[in-house]
């Protein structure tokens, strides 16, 4: 995705290159431009044209066609941006739902008393104050169950992408941060790669180069079970993502069951809410696959092409028949065609919004950071400051 300035009277808009649709009308209007010229070179071609009582005495029939063609390829856009807006939409409710049972799951775990009334944080551990054993039957510390949690939100939320960019490559999930790098690093290493080609070579490249993080990775036993069923089958992308969202389930159900943390004590109807907002975000992940694997409908697709190149060949020969003047002839015929394709092109660009190819395409390593980030600050909260602990007022007058 392209994030740019629109100040300036659109300068930085009018001379950007990277993410237009103008460079793809060009090849089409030069052709158009061929026939133009190539009219009006043959004299007796042009001497046929240019004869509105043999040849076109108004240009009405045309324009029919032309208004005809200007609406579809505006209705197009319109869909293709309404396909846009609701794949990111979608996408961000999906992320929402899981982080709310990842922070349910975390919050309701986490030991606390009238001295903390936020509760004890994930880091407790690690600050010296003391972290109690929310284990009664022999469970892990709160800081390890949260780690449990965060790890498998950050790999159903992963997978989930995969999904939706059409990528099976488990080697395309990376182990997050290991030398946790500063964060504008971290936001420049996920950078999207725009590669304008839909060899599948290349896009297995982009792929690669746009790498999701997660979390604690992608352990050994994970990998196991999630590259093939039994039989030895690719396991497919949704599958995958049914099969994490089944441990992340697992993982909140076995620490209430047989670990008796600290969730035990939730009332049950509130409890309830952390599996229905998990379920809630599976729905919408329903929601954004709709658009990665559901394509523009093909007729629609089909006949905008067919119209399109009629009018590309067309437009010439009406315009030399109206149009007496050479350059004039060329500066109209350039820009009419050259409009519709890239108009047209800007709905290709828009209604794959998954698919790594191209710059204006949604940045899936930006959303899987941000997902991660979210859940690491779910283990933080304030430590309380005790009074002999205090930071003494820089206030001259008060210190005396």
């Amino acid at each position: 995705m392209i994030y740019y300035r629109k100040g300036y009277g659109g300068i930085f808009i009018l001379f950007r290159l990277v993410g237009t649709s103008w460079p793809f009308g060009v090849i089409p209007d030069l052709i158009a431009l061929s026939i133009s010229l190539i009219l009006n070179y043959v004299t007796v071609l042009d001497e046929i044209i240019r004869d509105r009582n043999e040849f076109i005495s108004h240009p009405y029939a045309f324009q029919l066609f032309a208004y005809l063609l200007g609406f579809l390829m505006v209705f197009r856009t319109n869909f293709a941006y309404q396909r846009y807006w609701e794949a990111i939409g979608a996408m961000q409710n999906m992320a929402a739902k899981w982080l709310d049972g990842a922070l349910m799951g975390i919050t309701f775990d986490a030991a606390g008393n009238r001295d903390r009334p936020l509760l004890y944080g994930a880091q407790d551990g690690e600050s010296g104050l003391p972290h109690p054993t929310t284990g009664g039957k022999g469970g892990p510390h709160h800081s390890a169950f949260y780690g449990d949690i965060a790890h498998l939100c950050s790999l159903l939320h992963a997978v989930a992408l995969q999904h939706l960019r059409s990528d099976s490559n488990l080697d395309n999930l990376e182990f997050a941060y290991p030398e946790a790098p500063s964060l504008q690093s971290v936001a420049q290493k996920m950078e999207n790669f725009g590669m304008p080609s839909f060899s599948p070579s290349k896009i297995g490249d982009t792929l690669a180069r746009q790498k999701l993080p997660v979390l604690g990775g992608l352990r050994p036993e994970e990998r196991a079970v999630l590259e093939a069923d039994s039989q030895g089958n690719l396991l497919s992308t949704d599958a995958r993502v049914a099969m994490v969202e089944g441990w992340f389930m697992r993982r909140l159900i076995g620490r209430q069951k047989f670990e008796q943390g600290e969730s035990s004590a939730t009332s049950p109807p509130i409890l309830s809410r952390l599996y229905q907002v998990i379920s809630d975000g599976t729905l919408w992940f329903g929601a954004a696959s709709k658009v990665a694997i559901t394509p523009f409908p093909f007729p629609y697709h089909n006949i905008i092409s067919v119209f399109l190149w009629m009018y590309t060949l067309l437009a010439p020969v009406l315009i030399n028949g109206i149009i007496m003047d050479t350059v004039l002839r060329s500066i109209f015929v350039f820009t009419s065609v050259f409009c519709y394709h890239a108009l047209h092109h800007i709905g290709d660009n828009l209604e794959d919004p998954y698919l790594p190819y191209d710059p204006n395409e949604l940045p899936l390593p930006d959303l899987q950071h941000s997902v991660n980030m979210r859940l690491w600050a779910f283990g933080v909260v304030p430590v309380p400051i005790k009074a002999e602990d205090e930071i003494p007022s820089k206030d001259p007058q008060k210190s005396e």
